[in-house]
């Protein structure tokens, strides 16, 4: 009797231990405590579950291309201007392209179907007081048109045309007639602030430039 006592309070003396080990109060257990496991957790009041209502982050959008272009340089000072902002910053795109300034506007009637037909178009116009014309006969792509003035400016060629109507002449048009170009246009594309960067301060030699439309760019 007095053994199976013995041996009873062993096994409870066993457990009790086996009990206090697991829960940590002898130093690192092998299982590990519930303060331990609290204890390995890194952060975990800033753990956030994402559910349905909860937006997600925005993603960062790329920034947008901007682009300045400058006109009226001859094509050495262009291609200056070009070489100076490429070694600026190289990531910005630069192009250069000829400009096409109209030199003169002209008013016209437009080319008729053949002689004959200019000849009476002529005559209709002495009818009603027009003296100023000639009828164009060269071989092209303005033959048998007849020319009502050649004009320096926009503004001088409209009020011709308006002068024209009033004496009933309907058929009359503008049309600005262009030189071979002889100045140059630089365009710089890239984000807005690399552009103002490189673009500052310029040299005196390229002042005498102006601020133009971009062309556009085809997809």
């Amino acid at each position: 009797m007095q053994v199976l006592r013995t041996l009873f309070f062993l096994l409870v003396l066993g457990n009790l231990l086996l009990f206090v080990w697991g829960q940590g109060y002898f130093g690192a257990a092998g299982g590990g405590g519930e303060a331990e496991r609290l204890a390995a957790q890194i952060e975990p009041d800033r753990l956030r579950i994402a559910g349905k209502d909860v937006p997600l982050p925005k993603a960062v959008e790329p920034p947008r291309e901007a682009c300045r272009a400058l006109a009226g340089l001859e094509r050495e000072a262009a291609d200056k201007l070009a070489e100076l902002i490429s070694g600026r910053d190289a990531q910005l795109k630069v192009d250069r392209r000829v400009l096409d300034e109209p030199k003169s506007w002209w008013v016209s009637i437009p080319p008729l179907p053949n002689s004959a037909q200019a000849d009476r178009k002529a005559a209709e116009l002495s009818r009603l007081g027009v003296k100023d014309f000639y009828v164009v006969r060269e071989s092209g792509p303005n033959q048998y048109a007849i020319s009502l003035g050649l004009f320096k400016s926009e503004e001088a060629a409209k009020g011709s045309l308006a002068a024209l109507l009033k004496k009933n002449v309907k058929s009359a048009r503008i049309q600005a007639r262009e030189a071979a170009g002889d100045k140059s246009v630089v365009e710089v594309r890239g984000s807005e602030d690399r552009l103002s960067r490189a673009m500052a301060d310029l040299p005196p030699e390229f002042m005498a430039a102006t601020k133009a439309e971009c062309a556009t760019v085809k997809p």
